[in-house]
């Protein structure tokens, strides 16, 4: 994935992952990758998460501490549970930077849909975020805008359509590389990437391979991914 994506973990130290459909699945992989690799690696959020039941999870992001458990445990998840089901993050990233090698932060929440646009105050990218990677599920091209996507209202104002007209693969472009749509925050200084996943049927797939040649075409490079039920919100990784 780091490779796809051509993306250096000794560069690109903090990636944040932004946009909809296959977010977490993507950054367990990617979490994965740079573990398996020696790497060590800090999860976490800047909205929520759902813990990962094999991870070490620690609320206490304190710099001496949070290095101690990371040389121990060589992956921990930052965060506490402010609610029931999920987790908020904990810490400054800057400060956790100093103490692990790759941070992997889900930085947006797309309510399981495969595509959105941010509304005012999302996504939320920390300082020191290094890396920011659009998602986007390829199960929406050919639904509606009304059924495939997250803030209908923003959607249809960013591509210029009604709720009922059908998304294209034109349309998911320009949501990924609008300044409104997932590039939304995005710096000069940050690395900028896609991750075109559910490419899981011969229609999909070719969805993807047009679009990433289009993102190609700006000079942003996509990786194309599908990910089995048993890695979906990436519990197979670990």
């Amino acid at each position: 994935m780091w490779q796809a994506l051509a993306l250096d973990w000794r560069d690109c130290r903090a990636v944040a992952l932004v946009g909809g459909g296959g977010k977490t699945s993507t950054m367990y992989a990617m979490a994965h990758e740079a573990w398996a690799a020696g790497q060590t690696v800090v999860i976490t959020t800047s909205t929520h998460i759902m813990p990962h039941p094999r991870i070490c999870l620690t609320e206490d992001a304190a710099p001496s501490r949070l290095r101690a458990l990371v040389e121990r445990e060589r992956i921990v998840t930052v965060g506490r549970f402010e609610r029931p089901d999920k987790l908020s993050g904990v810490g400054v990233l800057e400060e956790i930077k100093t103490c692990v090698d790759v941070v992997l932060l889900e930085a947006d929440g797309a309510r399981q849909h495969p595509l959105k646009v941010p509304k005012e105050g999302e996504p939320v990218l920390p300082p020191g975020v290094d890396a920011v990677i659009g998602v986007a599920g390829m199960d929406c091209v050919g639904m509606t805008i009304r059924d495939g996507c997250h803030r209908l209202g923003l959607v249809c104002e960013v591509l210029e359509k009604e709720p009922w007209d059908i998304i294209t693969t034109q349309d998911v472009v320009k949501i990924l590389c609008s300044e409104r749509g997932a590039r939304k925050g995005v710096t000069e200084e940050m690395a900028y990437r896609c991750v075109l996943n559910k490419a899981d049927t011969p229609a999909r797939r070719a969805a993807a391979q047009e679009i990433a040649a289009m993102l190609q075409a700006r000079d942003i490079p996509a990786a194309i991914t599908q990910y089995s039920p048993p890695e979906r919100g990436g519990r197979a990784f670990f």
